[in-house]
């Protein structure tokens, strides 16, 4: 791209889709994993309920950073 072609880019305005949306959702990944009580041990499922899974639950996906290298 020229220096020229930059130079425009930077002076006009934004159209409507490339800017910023306050209201647009952000997406939360998730991730099923097993259930466990306070003592860390896993959780069987109720038999009484079959439309409710309680051994597993959804949690937030951890997002990590990538490692430093030595």
């Amino acid at each position: 791209m020229s220096w020229f072609k930059k130079f425009i880019k930077f002076i006009t305005p934004l159209s409507s889709d490339e800017l910023p949306n306050p209201l647009k959702q952000k997406v939360v990944e998730t991730e099923l994993v097993r259930a466990r009580n306070n003592k860390g041990r896993y959780v069987a499922d109720d038999v009484n309920t079959p439309d409710v899974n309680e051994a597993y639950t959804t949690v937030k996906k951890k997002r990590g950073r990538p490692r430093k290298k030595k």
